[in-house]
């Protein structure tokens, strides 16, 4: 288990009074509401810059594509796509 620091951290009341009910409702101390707080935005912190480096992947690689069409001309890009994600999203065997 984490070593734990005892640190003075500034709320308004209202939150204050939140994490306080909290505590209550759940019979945990109020450091544990505030923990379990942190670590929930932590982790929401972390999906939204894992979608947001997805999405940058995703408008590169539509970039790419449209700098590849103008080169090229016409080329199926959809069946091309769409034969990608289907070949990543089968589970390959043994996996």
């Amino acid at each position: 288990m984490a070593t734990k620091m005892r640190v003075n951290v500034s709320v308004d009341d209202e939150t204050l009074g939140r994490a306080d009910r909290l505590a209550r409702r759940r019979k945990v101390s109020r450091s544990a509401v505030l923990r379990e707080g942190v670590n929930a935005l932590w982790e929401k912190d972390a999906q939204e810059a894992k979608e947001k480096a997805l999405r940058r992947r995703q408008r590169r690689a539509a970039q790419d594509m449209d700098r590849l069409a103008r080169k090229f001309g016409d080329w199926p890009a959809e069946e091309i796509l769409r034969a990608s994600r289907d070949r990543w999203a089968t589970p390959k065997r043994g996996s």
